[in-house]
């Protein structure tokens, strides 16, 4: 029994030291840390604005996206990237492959310590960025499917309790998830796709990572997430596509990101696709694209559907 201990122990201790890797089969590939120290780095610099100023970083480490190549562990259709305090970032292998990724191990001549290595992709703002990789997944792809009906955000949340300082949360006002989500999905566990406004798309579950989460209604009327369930650094802001299995909120004035949802989703949706709009008082049908060219039609609509 000790010795039992002492092995788990040591595979415990290993694993806190190592970064690990799982491949699509789900074998882990352990790389110590100090493996990432030892070869030779390259200097790269990031450039943000912050108050109007514009601040540059000199960082130092290695390209990961090369070296991940290097080590052959199988193919993929998708990565993602968690810290030590479960922050995930991840990629469709179609962006992940126009990306330049680093793997940082000191920025402006400050060395990290070896279990704090940081992701960061020069290109895409820090909210991409990774502090303190703790392992990478591999994954094959799950197709999203088109959602079968898609409802104004206004409309939905219209009929929704708007609760003032819902707890854990204090000073916004929002709509709980474990109030609404049941009614767009009847499945004991959900799977949530959320489409910000600038184009961050996440893969959200629940009631795994969305127990206890809010919708937050903010003045402008744009709607972010808040869950106690993901660090802070996950909450996205300014949502304008909440689909949970098979049906979607859209926001009203966003009609058109449909067109790059069917890209980054991967929906099969031919140049003839049609939509179906409903209204209080009946329904009309129009090619998708002339109805994206007038975007008035849209307004009061109940739901719409998308005919491929």
């Amino acid at each position: 029994m000790r010795k039992i201990l002492v092995l788990l122990s040591l595979s415990l201790i290993s694993q806190l030291m190592a970064l690990v890797i799982v491949d699509n089969k789900g074998i882990s590939h352990e790389y110590p840390y100090e493996t990432f120290f030892r070869v030779q780095g390259k200097e790269f610099t990031t450039t943000k604005e912050l108050d109007g100023e514009i601040q540059t970083s000199t960082w130092k480490g290695m390209r990961f996206d090369t070296w991940l190549q290097e080590q052959d562990l199988g193919e993929y259709s998708r990565i993602k990237f968690v810290s030590s305090d479960r922050y995930e970032v991840s990629f469709n292998r179609v962006e992940w492959d126009t990306l330049s990724c680093w793997l940082a191990y000191s920025k402006d001549d400050e060395i990290f310590p070896q279990e704090q290595l940081r992701v960061i992709f020069p290109y895409l703002r820090s909210q991409y960025w990774v502090r303190n990789l703790k392992q990478v997944h591999l994954e094959d792809y799950k197709q999203i499917a088109m959602p079968k009906r898609f409802i104004p955000f206004s409309a939905f949340m219209g009929s929704q309790k708007l609760i003032k300082d819902p707890q854990p949360f204090v000073r916004l006002q929002g709509y709980r998830f474990d109030d609404f989500i049941s009614i767009l999905s009847e499945k004991p566990s959900k799977e949530i796709v959320l489409y910000s406004k600038d184009g961050l798309t996440q893969n959200l579950s629940y009631p795994a990572q969305l127990a206890g989460a809010v919708l937050e209604l903010t003045e402008s009327g744009s709607y972010n997430l808040k869950s106690p369930q993901i660090p802070g650094g996950m909450w996205m802001k300014d949502i304008i596509y909440l689909q949970c299995d098979a049906v979607a909120l859209i926001h009203e004035k966003h009609i058109s990101a449909l067109i790059p949802l069917a890209r980054i989703l991967e929906w099969d949706l031919s140049p003839e696709v049609k939509v179906k709009l409903n209204y209080a008082q009946g329904e009309e049908i129009q090619v998708l694209g002339d109805a994206l060219a007038e975007p008035m039609i849209f307004e009061g609509i109940q739901d719409f559907e998308l005919i491929p």
